[in-house]
């Protein structure tokens, strides 16, 4: 592997295997299924180590970041402690836990020495490159904090109240349902609404089949 990252290459990964290594965490190191979901009880079997770090944002504008050396996650040290941003931060440690998954192979011969390398480094990867492995591990963040089962289960709840008040019958695109429908769920999953909006859209939930 290279260490000039404009030469970086990122691996095929679909949305469906990216799923399935989520199950498979989930499953293995969260077995309770309770929502919503510490990610950060999902590290430590791994291996990994989570660490506050001081104006991690100023220096990379991420809210967190799985380090070269693959043992360590670092997480904004203000958000973290910030009590409106815990479903922000937790997306963003299982963001980094799906690098840590998906990518730790083509990541391994990449180690920085300092945080500011490894931010620079990563700034490099070409965009079309960087976009694929972001969205994998979006993905499988996504999938991780958000098992499709109980998703379904709350969404078709959801369903039934939105019906009940009829905004299905002035809201003919389906959008401000939607909105209305996933903000409820997405505090049963610690997530934000947005999320919960872009994993009924992938798990083919919405918009509803009529």
């Amino acid at each position: 592997m290279t260490t000039d990252p404009t030469k970086f290459k990122a691996p095929f990964i679909t949305k469906e295997d990216a799923w399935k290594k989520a199950d498979q965490i989930r499953q293995k190191h969260w077995p309770s299924g309770d929502l919503p979901i510490e990610v950060e009880m999902l590290l430590w079997p791994l291996g990994l180590k989570l660490v506050p770090f001081p104006s991690l944002r100023d220096a990379g504008d991420v809210d967190a970041l799985l380090l070269g050396d693959l043992k360590t996650i670092i997480v904004d040290n203000q958000d973290y402690f910030n009590d409106k941003k815990q479903n922000r931060i937790r997306f963003s440690i299982a963001h980094e836990l799906g690098h840590f998954v998906l990518h730790s192979d083509i990541f391994k011969n990449l180690a920085h020495k300092t945080i500011k390398e490894w931010i620079k480094f990563i700034h490099l990867i070409p965009e079309t490159e960087y976009s694929f492995i972001e969205y994998q591990a979006y993905e499988f963040a996504g999938r991780l904090l958000v098992p499709s089962e109980r998703l379904e289960k709350e969404f078709k709840q959801s369903i039934r109240k939105a019906k009940d008040a009829s905004f299905f019958s002035w809201d003919k695109t389906g959008d401000a349902a939607l909105g209305i429908i996933s903000t409820p769920i997405s505090r049963i999953f610690g997530v934000s609404s947005e999320v919960i909006e872009k994993r009924l859209r992938r798990e083919g939930f919405w918009p509803v089949k009529q």
